[in-house]
């Protein structure tokens, strides 16, 4: 087999390619052998005969392979930031992933045919997706979700302990693939005694979003607002009460039609909640798409008969308005930034802008006067 997979191949990087793309399109997860811990035979033959495994098979299976293609490889055991893990948790126990290196030229390179096969879902079914992120990962990116036995296999300069290892924020391969990077939290627990505000730097091409979650359940999205402020994403985050939250950061790339990835997690341990009931205004996709910037308010629910001051830079906008049933609030310009002050209305209010080539105004951001 490993011969007729590799026959095409002119290179070592064609045969790892081949025999590492084969296994993850055929072979499916054993997600009730996962769950149950009864994982049959998991040498190469039976992982063959079978289609079927968890990761020692799926490493085994690779090395084998790559054995009879030639190539010089290891399977390597350690722990990785897999299903069921959560940010900030300790590694304990004995190892409990298996992944591979292999030999290209006069360098090792690092592989995961399991988690480049597929993943988990949360109804606890294998969803084969093809993840390119985990063949031939660099290490210095590979090692926020693998952590071997053997220090060596970090094919890092400066090796990292187990206490660093579970510091390192919980990432998913789009983080890196997206070229994102992070700003000015880089472990995976903040203490916070008062809201808090995570950066991460973020090319234009992408968007960012987030949610707060606090024992399994997604909070309102008024405990966050997300903004971009040139390279750098501005997460602002402010917690109901004093307790463990998780801070999931999403992101796509702009233009992309669905939904948001996954991308980041961090652990906030709050130390006390906010002192009144508050929450950030609702916020629109237009306001991501055209890299708009909220100076002020901050504040969602405003006091209905109040002065209020409202300043935002929207880059590219003809007109910004703030919109109060029939009524147009016009917001004045100086280049890129829009003011204006105005007694709040009672109701919902909708801050808008016209764009050149749209016949329309987009909504931008939501609040409402109480």
């Amino acid at each position: 087999m490993a011969a007729y997979l590799t026959k095409p191949a002119k290179t070592e990087l064609e045969k790892a390619r081949a025999i590492f793309r084969w296994i993850t399109q055929n072979i499916s997860y054993d997600v009730e052998g996962f769950f149950t811990k009864s994982y049959g035979d998991l040498s190469p033959e039976s992982v063959l005969s079978r289609r079927t495994s968890v990761c020692e098979g799926y490493a085994g299976l690779f090395e084998a392979l790559a054995r009879a293609a030639g190539l010089e490889v290891a399977t390597i055991n350690g722990w990785g930031k897999g299903y069921g893990y959560t940010v900030g948790d300790p590694i304990v126990g004995p190892t409990n992933h298996s992944w591979n290196a292999v030999k290209i030229g006069k360098g090792w390179y690092l592989l995961d045919c399991t988690w480049g096969a597929g993943y988990i879902s949360e109804e606890q079914q294998f969803v084969r997706k093809f993840e390119e992120f985990y063949f031939l990962t660099p290490p210095e990116q590979f090692i926020y979700d693998h952590l071997p036995e053997d220090t060596e296999w970090q094919l890092l300069e400066k090796p990292i302990s187990k206490d660093k290892f579970v510091q390192l924020p919980y990432v998913e391969p789009e983080f890196f693939t997206y070229g994102l990077k992070f700003g000015n939290y880089k472990q995976s627990v903040i203490r916070a005694d008062q809201p808090i505000t995570v950066t991460i730097v973020a090319p234009q091409t992408v968007a960012l979003t987030a949610r707060l979650i606090r024992e399994g359940k997604k909070l309102p999205e008024s405990f966050t607002f997300v903004q971009r402020n040139g390279e750098l994403y501005e997460i602002e985050t402010f917690f109901p009460e004093a307790g463990t939250y998780i801070l999931r950061i999403f992101a796509k790339r702009k233009g992309d039609p669905g939904e948001y990835w996954s991308l980041l997690e961090y652990r906030v341990d709050a130390a006390r909640g906010a002192s009144k009931a508050v929450g950030f205004p609702e916020t629109y996709e237009s306001f991501y798409t055209h890299d708009v910037y909220l100076y002020e308010p901050k504040a969602g629910q405003l006091r209905a008969g109040s002065a209020q001051t409202f300043k935002l830079r929207v880059p590219g906008a003809q007109d910004v308005a703030l919109v109060a049933g029939e009524r147009w609030y016009h917001l004045q310009r100086q280049g890129d930034v829009f003011r204006g002050r105005f007694i709040v209305p009672k109701g919902e209010m909708v801050i808008c802008a016209k764009f050149p080539g749209r016949s329309m105004y987009d909504g931008l951001l939501g609040y409402v006067g109480f």
